[in-house]
């Protein structure tokens, strides 16, 4: 489905990302129990429903909570090596969907296995934004006909998901932060243009420190956490800290505290 050309082995690969972050990494091969390809997950909706079933307990019995909780986690297991592979070499990770593999353990697609395929060089956000709208599109459609949770909203967070690897890439490896964002907001651009109908879009945070300023960011739309909590979308102004840290609900200016608190207990 993609072109590739052969320049670093799919193991050196997956060993040179994770050195950079451990969230980065992946494996090549998938043993054992719990593994499902992307291929069969588009196949029909059962894979789907087993999933969201799966993640019933973790959202509350919430249908909707739990739709949300399966496509930001399995965008995150997915896109995070992918992304990071594009924003800190320019190269591709081959995310077909009969050799992209997720494991999932109890509510967390906890590793990404890539069976097959080359790392290929000079990708662009096109290249990144099809072969996750390939491994996504199908996922999310058959969550829609499962979980009263739109299209449109579960593409939305699509988008957010991909700001957190977004600002990890451009920390871990020095990058200019407004251009790694900017390379993601095309990968986002890439996504609507393939029909992927995004409504909101994650936005970039600026932390300064006694070390420089950190990148961070603030989804655009809310992953639901709150009603799992019993909580509501108000109460964020006197208890931020039951909310997501990248809660669009959440005052920046709490957000930013919280964050610059964080980095300086980090040892010097």
């Amino acid at each position: 489905m993609f072109a590739v050309t052969a320049t670093e082995p799919l193991d050196a690969a997956a060993r040179r990302l994770e050195r950079l972050h451990p969230s980065f990494g992946f494996v090549t091969s998938a043993t054992g129990d719990g593994w499902t390809t992307l291929a069969d997950a588009a196949a029909g909706p059962g894979v789907v429903a087993d999933w969201l079933d799966r993640l019933d307990g973790d959202a509350g019995g919430h249908r909707n909570v739990a739709a949300s909780y399966l496509v930001l986690r399995l965008t995150g297991r997915v896109a995070t090596a992918l992304l990071a592979s594009y924003l800190v070499d320019g190269r591709g990770l081959p995310l077909e969907p009969s050799t992209t593999q997720v494991h999932f353990d109890g509510a967390q697609f906890d590793r990404l296995a890539l069976t097959g395929g080359d790392v290929d060089d000079g990708v662009g956000a096109g290249d990144v934004a099809r072969r996750l709208h390939t491994l996504l599109a199908p996922v999310i459609d058959a969550a829609a006909g499962l979980a009263p949770y739109g299209v449109r909203t579960m593409w939305s967070s699509v988008a957010d998901r991909l700001g957190s690897p977004a600002v990890l890439a451009a920390n871990a490896a020095g990058l200019d932060p407004d251009d790694t964002w900017r390379r993601t907001r095309a990968v986002v651009d890439e996504l609507v243009a393939l029909g992927a109908p995004v409504r909101r879009r994650p936005r970039m945070l600026r932390v300064p420190w006694s070390g420089g300023v950190a990148a961070g960011s603030v989804k655009g739309t809310c992953c639901l956490k709150y009603v799992v909590d019993e909580l509501r979308p108000r109460d964020a102004a006197q208890q931020p800290a039951e909310f997501c840290g990248g809660c669009p609900y959440v005052d920046d200016e709490v957000r930013v505290a919280k964050r610059r608190a964080a980095l300086e207990r980090r040892p010097s």
